[in-house]
């Protein structure tokens, strides 16, 4: 057990500059950042900051958002909703491999997603006088039946390109 450390501390030893790309490398960001970033945003012509904010918090508020934070000002935005994150095929998976481990006479512990929180991100910045830009990124905290969780996010097109639509459509009704 000991030798494992002792390994792992001599190979260290070998390259003196690990520690320094280890840090860059665990800071850095993601290879396709610019990617989701250009998804996750779009341009609204001959809409203000604060039209726009308006807008995005009722087409949250709409989606089930709660409001959790709010600076018009500095054009942010962020607010959430619970859900639940029971799916039954997983949990049906799990009780099934803790039954065929029983019959093998090994203990499983069946592990599950109970409940999720939905997070979305919103951040305004005026281009020019004729153009708005609108940011929204979406992320999930994913918690099981052990109480452990994790964050997943949710970048897929669809999520911005369906918000954007809905901001949209609520902008051409009140103009």
């Amino acid at each position: 057990m000991l030798l494992l450390p002792l390994a792992a501390l001599a190979a260290g030893c070998q390259d003196p500059d690990w520690a320094n790309r280890t840090a860059l490398q665990v800071g850095a960001p993601r290879p396709d950042a610019a990617e989701i970033r250009e998804r996750q945003t779009t341009l609204f012509p001959a809409t203000s900051e604060e039209r726009l904010l308006v807008e995005a918090t009722q087409v949250l508020q709409d989606l089930g958002f709660t409001i959790e934070e709010s600076a018009p000002r500095f054009g942010v935005l962020a607010g959430s909703k619970d859900r639940d994150a029971v799916e039954t095929p997983q949990v049906v998976g799990q009780v099934a491999l803790m039954v065929a481990f029983a019959v093998l006479g090994a203990q499983y512990n069946p592990v599950w997603d109970t409940d999720q929180v939905i997070r979305a991100t919103l951040s305004t910045r005026q281009v020019s006088t004729q153009e708005t830009s609108l940011r929204v990124s979406f992320e999930r905290i994913v918690t099981n039946n052990r109480g452990l969780s994790r964050v997943e996010e949710l970048n897929a097109p669809e999520f911005s390109s369906g918000f954007f639509e809905k901001v949209r459509a609520g902008l051409a009704q009140r103009t």
